[in-house]
């Protein structure tokens, strides 16, 4: 193909090939009127189909050396999960597919002092982000997840209503996960993880004490 540069008068031969990926259901879009059908076409020359994570769990151990292969070089402490964390994480369902399970990784490479992490770390982790959607309705914000998980969460209780207390628990549950990966994101330094979150570093303190979050500061 050729093109022009803006201004140019002269045509340009390009030599180049495009890889492009999506999770989406592009012909569902392109029936929605959302994708352009020429687009589509020039595209998909050569489909190739990645299987999620979840259809391919015995990849995961595999993976899991991987990742922490990589944080090793990175400069993140060594870590080994053993045969009941590895079994747990078999058994997930990976909304977030392998970015979730590398994220994972990380987290526990930057969090977790002890080298053999356990099934109980694993579950904790887990537990900590429970989507209540699948990955195909995750493009909405924070909010719309949030309030889906909490729509979900009346609907469960039928015609009662949920044990008093409701903000603090659900208050809780939004800022441990979100100061656990802002501290993994600042590898455990807790004045750049305040700056990031906007909170005054005496006041992130008092959370991670009272929301028992792990810290390791991780040295460059």
């Amino acid at each position: 193909g050729e093109y022009t540069t803006v201004g140019g008068r002269t045509s340009i031969r390009t030599n180049v090939r495009v890889v492009a990926a999506t999770h989406r259901d592009l012909t569902l879009l392109i029936r929605q009127g959302l994708f352009r059908e020429d687009l589509y076409y020039r595209l998909n020359v050569v489909p190739i189909r990645i299987p999620p994570l979840r259809e391919r769990r015995d990849d995961i151990p595999e993976l899991v050396r991987h990742f922490i292969s990589s944080t090793v070089n990175e400069g993140l402490p060594g870590k080994i999960i053993d045969n009941a964390g590895l079994d747990r994480l078999q058994i997930h369902h990976w909304p977030g597919n392998v970015r979730e399970l590398e994220n994972l990784v990380r987290r526990l490479a930057a969090l977790y002092s002890q080298e053999i992490i356990g099934i109980e770390v694993i579950e904790a982790e887990l537990s900590v982000l429970a989507p209540p959607q699948t990955p195909e309705k995750s493009d909405g914000s924070i909010g719309e997840a949030i309030e889906n998980h909490l729509l979900e969460y009346f609907h469960s209780h039928g015609k009662n209503l949920p044990p008093d207390g409701l903000y603090d628990r659900i208050l809780k549950e939004v800022e441990r996960p979100l100061i656990t990966l802002s501290l993994a994101a600042t590898r455990g330094n807790q004045l750049k993880a305040s700056n990031l979150l906007g909170l005054n570093r005496n006041t992130l303190r008092k959370k991670i004490h009272k929301l028992d979050i792990p810290v390791t500061k991780i040295p460059k």
